[in-house]
């Protein structure tokens, strides 16, 4: 992934096969997926791809012909009845691996760090970073979009969750979004919390820096304050960066739509065709 639009947390060069996380390369990004489910290590390794010239096609026809044209030379001189067998096997892997990753999406609707339908027909799940400059990219230029074409239509629901890499000052900042959901007021709080670059302004997000914004957002101060100092808060916005690393994400923001996974601060276009993909695969109609 390019620094362009994603941030890592290591220096160590993708690997060129990740190079787009769209559904057109699902073929080759989902099987690694269903291996790892196995022996009991749930990664996504394709999250590691993508630049600013990224693109995400439309997801490829699941016939015989073009699957086997995707397998391994070495598969491909194998007897037809072999290689059937083989592009079967695959396929099924594909649709658990799939699978597996929409199922991260709680779909609680009681969740107050999420936006949309509990039952539309798309999920997507959004790992990142109040610190994270491409996560307020996303957040300023993608969002929105999203949310007008998507979400206020029915068709796609936006999970948050916590996955803070830029040190203290970013826990501290996600434990406040963590109080602030406490009031049913995450989705304010995050609108003000991305309003400019935070990481450029070295050392500004400590407590009382919070304390004003709840101030600023007409919260209950007091209370923010105790569910900021309240352990258990740290706790969940630990807990919810322990998921996220155990799926193998090193940069944010990271998503995953109705089981495809998308990371950096891609062009619209990019969310618009994995979004609808998703939703094509749900037998949903378009808006």
């Amino acid at each position: 992934m390019s620094a362009d639009n994603e941030h890592q947390t290591t220096d160590t060069a993708a690997p060129d096969t990740a190079a787009s996380a769209g559904p057109a390369r699902r073929s080759g990004l989902l099987a690694p997926v269903v291996v790892l489910l196995v022996v009991g290590a749930l990664a996504v390794a394709a999250m590691s791809g993508g630049g600013d010239d990224a693109e995400v096609d439309a997801p490829p026809a699941t016939d015989a012909q073009q699957l086997a044209d995707e397998l391994p030379e070495e598969l491909t001189t194998a007897a037809p009845e072999e290689l059937e067998e083989q592009v079967a096997e695959q396929q099924l892997a594909e649709q658990e691996a799939r699978e597996a990753l929409d199922a991260i999406a709680t779909r609680d609707p009681d969740d107050p760090r999420a936006l949309g339908d509990p039952d539309a027909p798309v999920a997507m799940v959004q790992w990142a970073d109040f610190l994270c400059p491409f996560c307020g990219v996303y957040s300023r230029d993608t969002e929105p979009e999203l949310i007008e074409r998507y979400v206020d239509t029915g068709l796609l629901r936006i999970e948050w969750r916590d996955l803070p890499f830029q040190g203290e000052q970013a826990m501290l900042a996600v434990v406040g979004g963590q109080a602030a959901a406490e009031q049913d007021a995450f989705w304010a709080y995050h609108e003000a919390m991305f309003a400019e670059d935070l990481r450029a302004a070295e050392n500004r997000v400590d407590r009382e820096f919070l304390l004003d914004i709840a101030a600023q957002l007409d919260l209950d101060v007091e209370r923010f304050a105790a569910d900021l100092d309240d352990p258990a808060t740290r706790e969940r916005a630990e807990g919810e960066a322990v998921l996220g690393q155990s799926l193998g994400i090193s940069g944010t923001p990271a998503f995953i739509i109705g089981g495809y996974p998308l990371v950096g601060a891609q062009p619209i276009e990019s969310f618009v065709q994995v979004i609808e993909a998703a939703a094509q695969d749900a037998g949903a109609e378009l808006p």
